[in-house]
């Protein structure tokens, strides 16, 4: 009799566990297709990069009744744990689309961190080093040989700065950039001191994939019920529209492969300092030549504009006369928000405090 009891409470407990599979796979999908924000491209190419991996391009359409600048192609490219979404979440929020309606041939650089669906191999091969030799120069040249240009401009957001200080001069010439912008891409990466004791001792093998992107969407419908410390380490919810953070969570998030996740674990571990193949990425930027602006959040956690002043700091420094500037975004600063990391693509004034001067610096026609 006991033996047929275990049975059914066993039965039971399998029943109940299917149930709240399925119950999570619908709610999974009804959120995910109601939430979804389709946007249309005039072209989406997949390249292949040297090492059998992947990246994308997408050409943002210009409006039929915008006459077309006469100035290079603009090359954007997202942070780690995104994708080319980063900075085209929204029509009424995207700083892609905010350069094309100015005229601007505007490009979304999906790298291979950004793609998803990886094959174990490919998942292997996500490296902050293989984005800095292969995938940014492959897409710069596909870039200037689609558009005819000689150079183009380039922006990037967080990670996507990052790359460009590790391979400008490099592995991407500097003259194919003739201006740079640099939103909330530190010069240094760091980890709360809380936790560093415990990450020192972490073997990188041993570092997990950061299985975001199906976790994003499961919570997304929720996400701006209410603030946590979790909101403010990713954006100021003060900075951001009603719905676009729930947007951000099913259009824009992207799992971190592990070998990425440990590429950071340890520069935040270490001093800070990024390298690539074992340079100090800073100093390569000590001979750069090429104008740039830069834009940190006063409420960032990810990137505190202490850490987008080294690569500020370090930009051109053996140069003379290298036309430079740093932003810092908030209220000490005349600004109406303190931004923090995410809203530094989608705060509710970003078209004003960062798409207008952005654009404006970018229209400059001066080499």
């Amino acid at each position: 009799m006991l033996a047929a009891l275990a049975g059914h409470l066993l039965l039971a407990a399998l029943a109940c566990l299917v149930i709240v599979a399925v119950l999570g796979w619908a709610h999974l999908r009804y959120w995910v297709r109601r939430l979804t924000l389709a946007l249309p491209y005039t072209t989406r190419e997949v390249l292949t990069t040297e090492d059998g991996d992947r990246i994308e391009l997408r050409r943002v359409p210009i409006p039929g009744d915008v006459e077309i600048a006469a100035l290079p192609p603009v090359l954007l490219v997202h942070g780690v744990g995104a994708n080319y979404r980063n900075q085209d979440l929204h029509p009424d929020f995207s700083l892609a689309r905010h350069l094309a309606a100015l005229g601007r041939d505007v490009w979304l650089l999906n790298l291979r961190s950004g793609l998803g669906g990886w094959t174990r191999a490919e998942a292997g091969r996500v490296r902050f080093a293989a984005m800095v030799h292969q995938d940014l120069p492959l897409g710069i040249s596909a870039v200037l040989e689609r558009t005819g240009a000689a150079v183009l401009d380039y922006v990037g957001f967080s990670m996507g700065g990052m790359l460009l200080y590790a391979a400008l001069g490099r592995t991407v010439p500097e003259a194919e950039v003739r201006r740079a912008v640099l939103v909330g891409s530190p010069g240094r990466v760091t980890a709360p001191a809380f936790f560093l004791p415990l990450l020192r001792r972490v073997p990188r093998w041993l570092v997990p994939m950061g299985r975001y992107k199906r976790a994003a969407q499961g919570v997304a419908f929720a996400s701006e019920w209410f603030g946590t410390p979790f909101h403010r380490m990713l954006y100021n919810p003060t900075n951001v529209r009603a719905g676009l953070a729930r947007a951000a969570l099913v259009n824009m998030v992207e799992d971190i492969p592990a070998p990425l996740n440990a590429d950071f674990l340890e520069w935040a571990v270490r001093d800070g300092d990024i390298r690539v193949d074992g340079a100090r990425v800073l100093d390569g930027l000590a001979g750069v030549r090429v104008p740039a602006l830069f834009f940190a959040g006063n409420a960032d956690q990810l990137a505190p504009p202490p850490a987008v002043q080294a690569a500020f700091d370090a930009w051109g420094s053996a140069r003379e006369g290298v036309s430079k500037q740093l932003v810092v975004l908030g209220k000490d600063f005349g600004f109406r928000a303190d931004y923090g990391h995410g809203d530094l693509a989608m705060g509710t004034h970003a078209a004003e405090d960062l798409f207008a001067p952005i654009a404006r610096f970018l229209a400059d026609d001066a080499p």
